[in-house]
């Protein structure tokens, strides 16, 4: 959403104070503010000349799915997606049983009634964006819109870009992308070596910048300077006649953001958020928790998951409104058809006879977008440490895959993980795909519709996250589309579990040793 009428950029103040005032964030657009009187900054110098423009379209890719690691289930547990307890059901939850392989398999509507998966309903999902209305006449500013996200855009990164801050960027990328089906999500593409002044930024990128300072911050109409306390500034460029976005630019300012990670990937995913196209804040008295608030938190102890919030919500809905319509005139009725639970698969498998080494994977598909999970054991070793692998040259895990069709019909197959054990490279394939209808439960093998041309295909590689080992698709010559993040489960690396994410197939898959 935007006001049709806005030029500047949106902005993060921090919370600073002067004498007993509360500097205020954005001036009422995020932009500069007005200088003047004695001391005022002088304006800022306009951005360098630029060299030509890249293709349009660059090579770009989609990232793995989020890693994370809790020790808070009795032992340390590795999941991938919306997989910890409370943002996905346990089997006992899930009416319909079968079995599959050697897994227990479940489906069934599920909603954790708390709403801490990030279900919300359509009235709370129209309250949480009309905020947006109310913090703009806040600010001072006019009516805003919905507007057409326009094509999949693409993330690229100022080559002179600290690691910590690569990090925060791809840690903001997997939050927003989460929250979104594949074909809006944000791609990320090769760096950028030069800046480029806004409007010339290419047709579908964002640009982000780390800077020192904010002289080379753009410099907009008002010729006046940006506060002290705006910690970033990001902005889209803007088809008024179809109000529709075309790409998109943010600016950090690392002095004033300092060293705290949390803080900077705080930052970083608001910011970006603007460049995509949700140009306005939300209220902050009426959802403090938020990530488009227009102050950073005062304790800031770690960045909310989009998708475990109304705010994620939201930008699903955003997707789905008519471009135009005014937030103030919002109604449950332009969200279109809208659930706040989901139908659910799931399996699940013991690892070496024991409900503590439990391997369990699944996926749930709501509002026309399935989300897939894996959980399990965190290993005790490496995978090359593993004794029971200790002279063999390969390992195999076989098992199946479970998952929703982009139009929501269950799709179930066989899992193949094969890892070389000297190079830490390999393949994962799954294959005898085959799906049923909407909210059924998959049938025995052969029951169903090959899916597709029944089988995929990729080359995958391991490598250090969370800190726990997983695999990843390499993105190989032959491969087909789509993306594969895995981890090893189990003790012993008895299992291997992850999501495959793919243009038409939101799944999840487990394997065993």
């Amino acid at each position: 959403m935007r006001n049709p009428r806005e030029t500047r950029p949106r902005g993060l103040a921090a919370t600073v104070l002067a004498a007993t005032l509360l500097l205020s964030a954005c001036g009422g657009g995020g932009g500069p503010s007005t200088g003047g009187g004695d001391g005022a900054t002088p304006p800022i110098p306009a951005p360098a000349p630029m060299s030509p423009s890249p293709p349009p379209h660059p090579i770009a890719k989609p990232l793995p799915a989020e890693v994370r690691v809790s020790c808070r289930f009795s032992g340390r547990r590795v999941g991938i997606g919306p997989a910890f307890a409370n943002e996905r059901p346990g089997l006992d939850d899930l009416e319909t049983r079968s079995h599959r392989r050697a897994f227990e398999v479940g489906s069934g509507r599920w909603r954790d009634p708390l709403g801490r998966d990030g279900s919300a309903s359509a009235a709370e999902v129209v309250r949480f964006l009309r905020a947006f209305q109310t913090q703009q006449e806040r600010e001072g500013g006019g009516d805003l819109v919905f507007v057409d996200f326009g094509a999949q855009k693409t993330l690229r990164i100022d080559s002179t870009a600290r690691a910590s801050e690569r990090r925060a960027t791809i840690a903001a990328l997997r939050n927003i992308n989460t929250s979104l089906p594949w074909e809006n999500r944000i791609l990320l593409g090769p760096d950028i070596a030069e800046r480029f002044v806004t409007e010339d930024i290419p047709e579908d990128e964002i640009h982000i910048h780390f800077t020192d300072g904010k002289a080379l911050w753009p410099e907009f109409e008002e010729e006046g300077h940006y506060e002290p306390n705006i910690l970033g500034i990001g902005g889209s460029n803007f088809d008024r006649r179809e109000s529709r976005v075309l790409g998109g630019y943010t600016y950090i300012d690392r002095e004033a953001v300092g060293s705290n990670n949390k803080r900077m990937e705080f930052v970083v995913t608001h910011e970006i958020l603007h460049a995509w196209g949700m140009g306005a804040h939300v209220d902050p008295n009426l959802y403090p928790d938020a990530l488009l608030v227009p102050i950073l938190p005062r304790n800031l102890n770690t960045v909310p998951r989009l998708w475990l919030t109304v705010e994620g919500e939201a930008m699903l809905a955003e997707i789905k409104i008519a471009a135009g319509t005014r937030v103030s005139d919002l109604t449950v009725a332009d969200l279109g058809p809208w659930e706040d639970d989901g139908f659910h698969i799931a399996g699940q498998t013991s690892l070496g006879g024991t409900d503590s080494g439990t391997m369990q994977f699944g996926a749930g598909y709501r509002n026309g977008f399935g989300r897939p999970w894996a959980w399990g054991p965190v290993p005790e070793t490496r995978l090359r440490h593993n004794p029971e692998l200790t002279g063999r040259r390969t390992a195999t895990w076989v098992g199946s895959l479970l998952g929703f069709t982009g139009a929501g019909r269950p799709v179930a197959g066989d899992a193949e993980i094969g890892i070389d054990l000297a190079s830490l490279q390999g393949r994962a394939d799954f294959g005898d795909l085959e799906s049923w209808g909407r909210e059924t439960h998959p049938g025995a093998r052969g029951s169903g519709l090959v899916w597709g041309d029944g089988d995929l295909g990729y080359t995958i590689g391991v490598r250090v996250e969370a800190g726990t080992e997983v695999f990843v698709s390499v993105f190989a010559a032959g491969d087909d589309p789509g993306n594969v993040t895995g981890t090893f489960v189990g003790a012993r690396h008895e299992g291997a579990a992850g999501v495959l994410e793919h243009p038409d197939l939101s799944a999840a898959f487990g394997a065993a040793r």
